[in-house]
């Protein structure tokens, strides 16, 4: 059996990897505390629960409808049997796009290496020196920065996705977080928007402006 956790899945979406239609799988769990989450029903770590059998049934069913899948979460890197799933939606001769928070470097890696990911889309939540106010206090950039480093340096296509909650930074930290990545162009800013937040006092702060990061932050993609 595959060891994976589900947490959900949707069979068919246009919004989870642009440009294709993929079915999207979340896996239960995660090792951040991001106060601004917008699935908190997937942070809590469990030991057990439903597993990836019946979506894989139902991917096996539509893979001729479908152009591939993306795995999100919670953080499925830190799923014990993600190797053994995205090799079986591979199979079917689906492509795989990765959504991850960069924690696991070397479960990326070793994924990258083996051929099982096509497409990666990893978090940026801060500029590394204040990653902790994003993450709930934990700090791991210095994972995410060796993530960030392997995807570069794979071959494979990625996105670099930041989420703009104005509560917790300003525009000039948006500017901060571009500098640092060098201004790559895989880099998207996402508006963050209230409701369903992991922290609820969140869901009673304003919405971030889309056109407010596209004076500030020219050229940049936005999203949402």
């Amino acid at each position: 059996m595959c060891e994976v956790l589900v947490g959900g899945h949707v069979p068919a979406s246009l919004l989870d990897w642009p440009g294709k239609v993929c079915a999207t799988l979340f896996t239960a769990g995660c090792n951040l505390r991001c106060p601004f989450c917008h699935n908190p029903e997937l942070v809590p770590v469990r030991t057990s629960g439903e597993g990836p059998s019946g979506f894989l049934e139902m991917l096996h069913d539509r893979r001729l409808f479908l152009d591939g899948v993306c795995v999100s979460g919670g953080e499925p890197c830190m799923q014990r049997g993600i190797g053994e799933l995205l090799g079986r939606i591979k199979s079917m001769g689906l492509l795989v796009k990765l959504d991850t928070n960069g924690t696991y470097p070397e479960v990326l890696r070793d994924l990258l290496e083996q051929g099982l990911v096509d497409m990666v889309a990893m978090d940026i939540k801060a500029h590394w020196d204040l990653y902790p106010l994003l993450t709930g206090g934990l700090d791991v950039a210095s994972m995410v920065r060796r993530s960030l480093e392997i995807i570069r340096s794979s071959g494979v296509d990625y996105e670099l996705r930041t989420t703009w909650v104005p509560a917790l930074m300003s525009v000039d930290h948006l500017r901060s977080i571009r500098f640092m990545l060098n201004d790559d162009e895989h880099w998207v800013v996402q508006p963050f928007r209230p409701g369903r937040c992991l922290k609820p006092e969140l869901d009673e702060t304003a919405a971030a402006s889309p056109d407010e990061i596209m004076d500030a932050l020219g050229g940049v993609r936005v999203r949402g």
